[in-house]
């Protein structure tokens, strides 16, 4: 009975770690949608003066910021839960994250959900509103403006999208890890 009852405890801490091996994978590509993110993000987009794009484009631009930062915290505590480096270096004197440290990136991570849905429904407006434009040169600076939203805007929700899922199994994880 003694040997039944440890057995379930390891059982549920490997089952565990089967959940954060399919998120490692993940983390690889978050890791490469966050370079983009940086990349495109090391100089805001000018701003055209048309009111509606620059409302659009600064949504995005902020929205892109903020979910690098995310992902690069994110990341940080991924590799705390699951006890290695970065660069796959096993280190059992790491401190494990705190429920409070995920519930915190968490309710970060869902605000940022609501900045880029809010930054989606200005999309048509700055579209419309750029629609009218007869000048070459502001037309240029719209045109510029818009391509880093087009760039930028797949790569963030997709980014998003991981954040919240990886997020949700840390904190299982954090939750399970709680009751063994």
């Amino acid at each position: 009975m003694k040997k039944l009852f440890w057995i379930i405890p390891a059982l549920l801490l490997l089952m565990g770690n089967v959940a954060n091996a399919q998120t490692k994978e993940e983390m690889e590509a978050s890791q490469a949608r966050y370079e983009k993110l940086v990349k495109l993000c090391k100089k805001e987009p000018k701003k055209t003066n048309i009111p509606e794009v620059d409302t659009y484009v600064t949504s995005v631009y902020t929205s892109a910021v903020a979910a690098a930062a995310t992902t690069e915290q994110l990341q940080g505590l991924y590799y705390r839960q699951i006890g290695e480096s970065k660069d796959g270096v096993t280190d059992v004197t790491v401190k494990k994250p705190t429920l409070e440290e995920l519930t915190s990136l968490s309710a970060t991570i869902a605000a940022q959900a609501v900045s880029i849905t809010s930054a989606a429904k200005s999309a048509e407006a700055a579209v419309q509103a750029s629609k009218g434009e007869k000048n070459p040169m502001k037309v240029a600076k719209i045109a510029a403006a818009l391509a880093f939203t087009k760039d930028a805007y797949p790569i963030l929700v997709e980014e998003s999208a991981l954040q919240t899922k990886a997020i949700a199994e840390m904190i299982e994880t954090a939750k399970t890890s709680d009751n063994l």
